[in-house]
């Protein structure tokens, strides 16, 4: 049975989709099985990453809707991912979510993976498309606008008794003007768990822009860190400071959080966590901080 990972972000261009190829690709190197599945309706680009968009004859909606075969719009890539298009025409609203969730979860069987590349933000569609996730990775960028966002989706998730969520945060920089640090983006979400901490990294942007991601050797920096992931997906091991710290790129000068971060997130942490402390803390807890700050806003 498929193990089936949707790809989420409260705010769009943090790197969902990026995480979403890359991710297939590191799998499949490990011998796994990977379909990767486009689900944002009408704004697709998870063909471009994989240099595929020249090969899209059909795409998930003609399956939904019998106009083709499950095998005539499915495309093979490299060896191990597979890869089904979203519709380029047809937005969520033209979309019967039970039909998608039906046809993702029957292709699914056939996998050892299932990656959902699903819209940003919280609205239906993002609901209907993380809805067969056994787990969501939150993409996190180190800037206060995303982790703004992905605090928001965390307390709609956590309102609807959803708490198989990771971050991953990506485009980091151990130290750089204008990016924040790992240690304040976990001080102002306080996630239970981070399934990765993903380094800056040139060449795989432009190995991104040029659809040739798959080319790009393990030993890359990004990579490297991605592997981390992959085993923590494996055996819920989180991945350790010292195993991805090294492998952050350096920028010059250090960044400094001014003080007024605390008050922008003052409600939007609420529901996360009250405790900045390094350790995570329980799902009871969490529930029990969720229905508090419900309360505080009726």
């Amino acid at each position: 049975m498929s193990h089936i990972i949707a790809i989420a972000s409260g705010k769009g261009g943090v790197g969902k989709t990026l995480l979403t190829a890359t991710l297939a690709v590191a799998l499949a190197r490990r011998n796994r099985s990977v379909l990767a599945v486009d689900a944002d309706m009408g704004l697709r680009n998870l063909d471009l990453l994989f240099g595929s968009q020249d090969d899209v004859l059909f795409d998930i909606f003609d399956v939904m809707k019998k106009r083709c075969k499950a095998s005539e719009a499915i495309i093979p890539l490299e060896e191990g991912i597979d890869f089904l298009a979203a519709s380029q025409k047809k937005t969520w609203e033209k979309v019967d979510p039970r039909t998608f969730q039906y046809t993702v979860e029957k292709l699914s069987s056939n996998y050892d993976y299932t990656l959902i590349d699903c819209p940003p933000g919280r609205d239906k569609s993002f609901k209907y498309a993380t809805a067969l996730g056994d787990r969501i990775f939150f993409v996190v960028e180190p800037t206060w606008t995303s982790l703004r966002d992905t605090g928001r989706v965390m307390q709609f998730c956590n309102k609807h008794k959803n708490f198989a969520y990771d971050i991953i945060f990506n485009n980091v920089y151990k130290d750089k003007p204008g990016y924040l640090s790992v240690d304040t983006m976990i001080d102002s979400l306080v996630p239970e768990t981070v399934g990765g901490v993903l380094p800056h990294d040139e060449v795989i942007h432009a190995a991104a822009q040029e659809g040739m991601i798959a080319d790009i050797p393990p030993t890359n920096p990004f990579y490297a860190a991605l592997a981390e992931t992959v085993k923590y997906l494996e055996t819920q091991e989180e991945p350790l400071r010292e195993e991805w710290e090294s492998l952050l790129p350096t920028g010059e000068g250090i960044f400094f959080a001014p003080d007024r971060s605390a008050a922008l997130f003052e409600t939007d942490k609420a529901a996360a966590a009250t405790d900045t402390g390094k350790h995570p803390l329980s799902v009871r807890r969490r529930m029990r901080q969720s229905l508090s700050w419900r309360r505080s806003r009726r």
